[in-house]
Protein backbone atom coordinates (compact mmCIF):
# COMPACT_ATOMS: atom_id res chain seq x y z
CA UNK A 1 0.00 0.00 0.00
CA UNK A 2 1.19 3.40 -0.76
CA UNK A 3 0.65 6.63 1.81
CA UNK A 4 0.13 9.93 -0.17
CA UNK A 5 0.48 12.86 1.92
CA UNK A 6 1.62 16.44 1.49
CA UNK A 7 5.25 15.32 2.32
CA UNK A 8 4.90 13.26 -1.03
CA UNK A 9 5.06 9.28 -1.41
CA UNK A 10 6.53 5.94 0.36
CA UNK A 11 6.12 2.52 -0.05
CA UNK A 12 4.25 0.01 2.47
CA UNK A 13 5.45 -3.77 1.80
CA UNK A 14 2.64 -6.52 3.21
CA UNK A 15 -0.58 -3.42 2.40
CA UNK A 16 -3.73 -4.85 2.04
CA UNK A 17 -5.80 -4.09 -1.36
CA UNK A 18 -8.88 -3.66 0.69
CA UNK A 19 -10.90 -0.56 1.53
CA UNK A 20 -9.48 2.97 1.41
CA UNK A 21 -8.41 4.09 4.65
CA UNK A 22 -8.83 8.01 5.12
CA UNK A 23 -6.92 9.94 7.73
CA UNK A 24 -8.21 12.89 8.66
CA UNK A 25 -6.97 16.21 10.28
CA UNK A 26 -3.25 15.17 8.55
CA UNK A 27 -4.08 15.45 5.04
CA UNK A 28 -2.90 11.76 4.29
CA UNK A 29 -5.03 9.51 2.34
CA UNK A 30 -4.40 5.33 2.08
CA UNK A 31 -4.50 4.10 -1.59
CA UNK A 32 -5.28 0.40 -1.58
CA UNK A 33 -2.90 -0.95 -4.70
CA UNK A 34 -1.30 -5.04 -5.26
CA UNK A 35 1.77 -5.65 -3.34
CA UNK A 36 5.00 -3.91 -3.43
CA UNK A 37 7.54 -5.35 -1.82
CA UNK A 38 10.45 -3.60 -3.79
CA UNK A 39 9.19 -1.13 -6.12
CA UNK A 40 9.22 2.19 -8.15
CA UNK A 41 10.23 5.52 -6.38
CA UNK A 42 7.03 7.60 -7.87
CA UNK A 43 3.38 7.15 -6.71
CA UNK A 44 2.84 7.36 -10.77
CA UNK A 45 5.01 3.88 -11.07
CA UNK A 46 3.42 2.12 -8.26
CA UNK A 47 0.40 2.05 -9.90
CA UNK A 48 1.60 1.09 -13.40
CA UNK A 49 2.76 -1.93 -11.66
CA UNK A 50 -0.25 -2.44 -9.04
CA UNK A 51 -3.00 -1.49 -11.58
CA UNK A 52 -4.48 0.25 -8.90
CA UNK A 53 -6.84 2.95 -8.61
CA UNK A 54 -5.93 6.49 -7.39
CA UNK A 55 -9.20 8.78 -5.82
CA UNK A 56 -8.05 12.08 -6.21
CA UNK A 57 -11.85 13.20 -5.85
CA UNK A 58 -11.34 11.84 -1.94
CA UNK A 59 -8.14 13.75 -1.90
CA UNK A 60 -9.25 17.35 -3.00
CA UNK A 61 -12.59 16.40 -0.47
CA UNK A 62 -10.52 15.62 2.68
CA UNK A 63 -7.60 19.37 1.89
CA UNK A 64 -10.65 20.91 1.83
CA UNK A 65 -12.74 19.64 4.96
CA UNK A 66 -9.01 20.00 6.77
CA UNK A 67 -8.94 23.61 5.61
CA UNK A 68 -12.24 24.12 6.57
CA UNK A 69 -12.21 22.97 10.00
CA UNK A 70 -8.77 25.33 10.51
CA UNK A 71 -10.40 28.31 9.10
CA UNK A 72 -13.58 28.12 11.40
CA UNK A 73 -10.93 27.42 14.51
CA UNK A 74 -8.69 30.33 13.65
CA UNK A 75 -12.60 32.43 13.23
CA UNK A 76 -13.63 31.50 16.36
CA UNK A 77 -10.10 31.90 17.96
CA UNK A 78 -9.83 35.59 16.85
CA UNK A 79 -13.45 36.02 17.62
CA UNK A 80 -12.64 35.20 21.53
CA UNK A 81 -9.88 37.61 21.49
CA UNK A 82 -11.70 40.45 19.78
CA UNK A 83 -14.44 39.75 22.93
CA UNK A 84 -12.04 40.01 25.37
CA UNK A 85 -10.35 42.82 24.25
CA UNK A 86 -13.57 44.76 23.83
CA UNK A 87 -14.71 43.64 27.41
CA UNK A 88 -11.25 45.23 28.60
CA UNK A 89 -11.93 48.47 26.45
CA UNK A 90 -15.34 49.31 28.03
CA UNK A 91 -13.97 48.62 31.81
CA UNK A 92 -11.37 50.81 31.40
CA UNK A 93 -13.72 53.38 29.85
CA UNK A 94 -15.90 53.31 32.29
CA UNK A 95 -12.84 53.08 35.10
CA UNK A 96 -11.75 56.68 33.35
CA UNK A 97 -14.87 58.08 33.75
CA UNK A 98 -16.29 57.28 37.15
CA UNK A 99 -12.77 58.42 38.99
CA UNK A 100 -14.22 62.21 39.07
CA UNK A 101 -17.46 62.56 37.82
CA UNK A 102 -17.83 65.80 39.99
CA UNK A 103 -14.96 67.33 37.85
CA UNK A 104 -15.71 66.36 34.78
CA UNK A 105 -18.99 67.65 35.10
CA UNK A 106 -17.58 70.96 36.02
CA UNK A 107 -15.19 71.13 33.56
CA UNK A 108 -18.36 70.51 30.75
CA UNK A 109 -20.16 73.19 32.45
CA UNK A 110 -17.64 75.41 32.36
CA UNK A 111 -17.03 74.84 28.64
CA UNK A 112 -20.69 75.17 27.79
CA UNK A 113 -21.40 78.37 29.44
CA UNK A 114 -20.06 82.08 29.14
CA UNK A 115 -20.94 84.53 31.71
CA UNK A 116 -23.11 87.86 30.59
CA UNK A 117 -23.00 89.91 33.97
CA UNK A 118 -22.41 89.32 37.01
CA UNK A 119 -22.45 92.40 38.51
CA UNK A 120 -19.14 92.43 40.16
CA UNK A 121 -17.97 95.32 38.09
CA UNK A 122 -17.20 98.84 40.09
CA UNK A 123 -19.73 100.59 38.63
CA UNK A 124 -22.60 97.76 37.42
CA UNK A 125 -25.36 100.62 37.35
CA UNK A 126 -23.54 102.19 34.20
CA UNK A 127 -24.69 99.36 31.95
CA UNK A 128 -28.34 99.10 32.99
CA UNK A 129 -31.37 101.86 32.31
CA UNK A 130 -34.98 101.12 33.51
CA UNK A 131 -38.18 101.28 31.60
CA UNK A 132 -41.71 101.55 33.31
CA UNK A 133 -44.99 101.77 32.04
CA UNK A 134 -45.24 105.64 33.03
CA UNK A 135 -43.85 106.09 29.01
CA UNK A 136 -47.38 105.45 28.39
CA UNK A 137 -49.18 106.86 31.20
CA UNK A 138 -48.98 103.90 33.83
CA UNK A 139 -48.65 104.06 37.49
CA UNK A 140 -46.05 101.59 38.64
CA UNK A 141 -43.23 101.57 40.26
CA UNK A 142 -40.00 99.88 39.90
CA UNK A 143 -36.14 99.57 39.19
CA UNK A 144 -32.45 98.24 40.04
CA UNK A 145 -29.70 98.52 42.67
CA UNK A 146 -27.05 96.59 43.86
CA UNK A 147 -25.54 94.99 46.94
CA UNK A 148 -22.78 92.46 47.41
CA UNK A 149 -22.27 92.07 43.22
CA UNK A 150 -25.93 91.24 43.01
CA UNK A 151 -28.23 92.99 40.91
CA UNK A 152 -31.90 93.63 43.02
CA UNK A 153 -35.49 94.46 40.59
CA UNK A 154 -37.49 95.39 42.58
CA UNK A 155 -40.90 97.98 42.47
CA UNK A 156 -44.78 97.80 42.38
CA UNK A 157 -47.26 97.10 39.66
CA UNK A 158 -50.36 98.92 38.99
CA UNK A 159 -52.93 97.48 36.44
CA UNK A 160 -55.00 100.84 36.20
CA UNK A 161 -52.87 101.93 33.07
CA UNK A 162 -49.78 99.51 31.56
CA UNK A 163 -48.88 97.51 34.83
CA UNK A 164 -45.71 96.83 34.02
CA UNK A 165 -42.00 97.37 35.17
CA UNK A 166 -39.06 96.48 33.75
CA UNK A 167 -35.04 96.83 33.26
CA UNK A 168 -32.76 96.28 30.59
CA UNK A 169 -28.53 96.29 29.62
CA UNK A 170 -27.70 99.29 27.63
CA UNK A 171 -26.63 98.17 24.07
CA UNK A 172 -23.76 96.06 23.67
CA UNK A 173 -21.89 93.05 21.88
CA UNK A 174 -23.22 89.89 23.80
CA UNK A 175 -21.44 87.51 21.49
CA UNK A 176 -24.63 85.02 21.02
CA UNK A 177 -23.48 83.83 18.11
CA UNK A 178 -23.24 79.71 18.10
CA UNK A 179 -25.30 79.98 21.75
CA UNK A 180 -28.62 77.81 22.73
CA UNK A 181 -29.86 80.11 25.19
CA UNK A 182 -29.74 81.97 28.32
CA UNK A 183 -29.73 81.22 31.49
CA UNK A 184 -30.16 83.44 35.19
CA UNK A 185 -29.78 82.76 38.84
CA UNK A 186 -31.91 84.59 41.06
CA UNK A 187 -34.25 84.84 44.10
CA UNK A 188 -37.98 85.31 43.35
CA UNK A 189 -41.30 86.05 45.11
CA UNK A 190 -43.87 83.97 43.54
CA UNK A 191 -44.86 86.13 40.81
CA UNK A 192 -43.59 85.16 36.92
CA UNK A 193 -41.06 87.37 35.04
CA UNK A 194 -40.34 87.78 31.38
CA UNK A 195 -36.79 87.94 30.44
CA UNK A 196 -36.34 89.77 27.14
CA UNK A 197 -33.81 90.02 24.40
CA UNK A 198 -33.17 92.74 21.38
CA UNK A 199 -31.91 93.41 17.97
CA UNK A 200 -29.80 96.02 16.52
CA UNK A 201 -31.87 97.71 14.57
CA UNK A 202 -34.77 96.17 15.31
CA UNK A 203 -38.32 97.65 17.01
CA UNK A 204 -38.90 94.21 17.99
CA UNK A 205 -38.87 92.45 21.59
CA UNK A 206 -38.50 89.27 22.09
CA UNK A 207 -39.80 87.64 25.70
CA UNK A 208 -40.23 84.14 27.11
CA UNK A 209 -41.52 83.61 30.61
CA UNK A 210 -39.52 82.38 33.89
CA UNK A 211 -41.57 81.68 37.16
CA UNK A 212 -40.37 82.15 40.35
CA UNK A 213 -40.74 80.31 44.05
CA UNK A 214 -42.14 82.56 46.62
CA UNK A 215 -40.12 82.54 50.29
CA UNK A 216 -37.41 80.21 48.43
CA UNK A 217 -34.42 80.43 51.07
CA UNK A 218 -32.19 78.69 47.67
CA UNK A 219 -31.39 80.29 44.89
CA UNK A 220 -32.72 79.04 41.68
CA UNK A 221 -31.64 78.86 38.17
CA UNK A 222 -33.94 79.43 34.65
CA UNK A 223 -32.95 78.05 31.54
CA UNK A 224 -34.26 79.35 28.59
CA UNK A 225 -33.31 78.18 24.78
CA UNK A 226 -33.56 80.86 22.27
CA UNK A 227 -36.46 78.73 20.49
CA UNK A 228 -38.47 79.56 23.08
CA UNK A 229 -38.79 83.39 22.73
CA UNK A 230 -41.28 84.80 20.84
CA UNK A 231 -41.30 88.91 19.01
CA UNK A 232 -43.77 91.51 19.97
CA UNK A 233 -44.12 95.17 19.61
CA UNK A 234 -45.79 97.36 22.18
CA UNK A 235 -47.56 94.38 23.36
CA UNK A 236 -48.71 93.00 19.84
CA UNK A 237 -47.36 89.51 19.01
CA UNK A 238 -45.32 89.07 15.45
CA UNK A 239 -44.94 86.45 13.68
CA UNK A 240 -41.74 84.58 14.55
CA UNK A 241 -41.41 83.90 10.74
CA UNK A 242 -41.54 86.94 9.68
CA UNK A 243 -39.60 88.42 12.39
CA UNK A 244 -36.89 85.85 13.37
CA UNK A 245 -34.64 85.92 16.07
CA UNK A 246 -30.75 86.87 15.33
CA UNK A 247 -28.67 85.83 17.86
CA UNK A 248 -25.51 87.84 15.91
CA UNK A 249 -27.65 91.19 16.50
CA UNK A 250 -29.08 90.98 20.08
CA UNK A 251 -27.52 94.02 21.80
CA UNK A 252 -29.31 94.29 25.06
CA UNK A 253 -31.60 91.68 27.45
CA UNK A 254 -33.51 92.57 30.43
CA UNK A 255 -35.61 91.38 32.85
CA UNK A 256 -39.69 92.67 33.12
CA UNK A 257 -42.74 91.90 35.07
CA UNK A 258 -46.09 92.32 33.53
CA UNK A 259 -48.24 89.15 34.95
CA UNK A 260 -51.25 91.68 35.16
CA UNK A 261 -51.45 91.38 39.06
CA UNK A 262 -51.21 94.08 41.07
CA UNK A 263 -48.57 94.56 44.26
CA UNK A 264 -44.87 94.89 44.85
CA UNK A 265 -42.50 92.79 43.56
CA UNK A 266 -38.39 91.97 43.94
CA UNK A 267 -35.98 89.78 42.26
CA UNK A 268 -33.07 89.33 43.25
CA UNK A 269 -30.33 88.21 40.04
CA UNK A 270 -27.00 86.99 40.72
CA UNK A 271 -26.31 86.55 37.40
CA UNK A 272 -26.95 85.62 33.60
CA UNK A 273 -25.14 83.59 31.19
CA UNK A 274 -25.27 82.21 27.88
CA UNK A 275 -25.29 78.31 27.11
CA UNK A 276 -24.63 75.96 24.31
CA UNK A 277 -25.65 72.41 24.45
CA UNK A 278 -22.94 70.68 22.55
Amino acid sequence: MIFISTGGCRRVSQASTGAFKNVLGRGVLAIPLQRVDEGPDSAGDALKQGGGELNLTLLLDDSAKVRKLRTMRLQRSFLSAALVLATAFIWLQTAVRGADPKGSAEKSEKAERVTLFDFSEADPGKKWITVNDNVMGGRSKGGFSFKGDRLLFAGSTNTNGGGFSSIRSRPGALGLSGKDGVMIRFKGDGRTYKFGLQMEGSRATYRADFDTKADSKGWQVAKIPFSSFGASWRGMKLPRDRYPLRKDKVNSLGVMIYDKKDGPFRLQVDWIKAYSEE
